[in-house]
């Protein structure tokens, strides 16, 4: 079977229980940022260059946290000094791709050559990894529930795993060694080769995925341990993404045939539509309005989806052919994302879009989706 980390290579290639408690601070620099009042784009370039940018989150305190798959670092960008620092993960080549954020601004992720679970403390600025119980796993998307458990997908073994953190001492800090090293807890997906992605908790606790490989919808209960599954047509139309909107809909992508897709989770039915251009969503998030935001990577844009108008806006993306990849909102709205080959974090700046949009030479195109076009 075609595991994860060559899907990931060859993605980029395309384009161009014991604890470790470590930091490493390779560089801290101020650099130049592209912003104009001619676009709502500004641009932070990465300090190590060919780093490939593979996810990207933004924590409360407005700092950007991005992984960097080939230089095998974390960077943290500060927009409001322009310094952006470089922390080097403890284990070499640990092909780390997926990353998310806690309540605590801690960051999770994993890595699939060093089959561990990675966390970095954003206040301490040390590392902690936790080995996997079973060898190549290949652990890869990743997300977090409201009781602080972290949950990835083991690629390898078809698997959903809960892990539970050690607790901390009290105000934070170092784990009370004495409680362990956390717990694992796996649950074997009922499709096998499902090549699930795209994990995300929902309000409820249950945890949603995407299977690429068995063209389902897939969820866990956790309270139960009992996964249900819904089968998406057309055959093939590999799903990804997978975000959940403040009503509880799901909403991922099918890269088969281009279209954006709402599932109701209430009474099963799914309603898709047709993303614009000719390549498809490579990703895709949400923001605090409940408006869709899609990374397009092959054709070089950002675009937003308007849940009350189902109407999709187009932005086109200033450096070319940037390769936007991994996508997120902040609280404010304002939607950040990495560029593969432009070697760079981009920020789509909301507060500037409504006055600059009267302007002709702004390169926003608006249009319906085609169920709309046809009404």
């Amino acid at each position: 079977m075609r595991n994860k980390k060559s899907e990931v290579r060859d993605s980029l290639l395309s384009s161009v229980f014991c604890p470790l408690f470590s930091v490493f601070c390779l560089l801290s620099s101020v650099f130049p940022v592209f912003a104009s009042d001619e676009t709502p784009f500004e641009e932070f370039p990465i300090p190590t260059p060919l780093s490939s940018p593979t996810d990207i989150a933004v924590d409360r305190s407005g700092i950007v946290w991005v992984v960097e798959y080939s230089a095998n670092k974390i960077g943290r960008l500060d927009p409001s000094k322009n310094i952006f620092e470089e922390f080097e993960i403890p284990t070499t080549k640990s092909e780390t791709t997926d990353m998310t954020i806690d309540k605590d601004n801690n960051l999770w992720f994993t890595e699939q050559e060093g089959n561990q679970l990675g966390k970095f403390n954003t206040r301490t600025l040390k590392f902690e990894e936790f080995d996997l119980p079973v060898p190549d796993s290949n652990p890869a998307s990743i997300s977090l529930d409201s009781k602080g458990n972290v949950w990835f997908v083991e690629w390898n073994r078809n698997k959903i795993t809960k892990f539970t953190p050690p607790p901390l001492h009290e105000g934070g800090g170092e784990p009370i060694q004495k409680m362990g090293r956390g717990r694992f807890k796996s649950y074997d997906i009922p499709t096998p080769m499902s090549q699930s992605s795209g994990l995300v908790c929902d309000s409820k606790g249950n945890i949603w995925f995407a299977e690429k490989g068995g063209n389902k919808i897939g969820m866990l209960n956790q309270e139960s341990g009992k996964f249900k599954e819904y089968e998406l047509k057309p055959a093939m139309s590999m799903p990804i993404g997978t975000v959940i909107d403040s009503k509880g809909n799901v909403w991922f992508c099918r890269l088969k045939d281009k279209k954006l897709v709402r599932l109701n989770p209430a009474t099963g039915e799914f309603k898709d539509f047709t993303i614009p251009g000719t390549k498809g969503a490579q990703s895709m998030a949400i923001d605090k309005e409940d408006n869709i935001w899609l990374a397009l990577r092959y054709e070089n844009k950002i675009i937003r989806f308007e849940h009350d108008s189902e109407i999709f806006t187009e932005y086109n993306i200033i450096t070319k052919d940037s390769q936007p990849l991994a996508i997120v909102a902040d609280v404010k709205g304002n939607v950040w994302f990495t560029m593969i080959t432009g070697n760079k974090i981009g920020k789509l700046n909301l507060s500037k879009i409504e006055s600059i949009s009267k302007k002709s030479d702004l390169k926003v195109k608006l249009k319906p989706p085609e169920e709309i076009i046809k009404r």
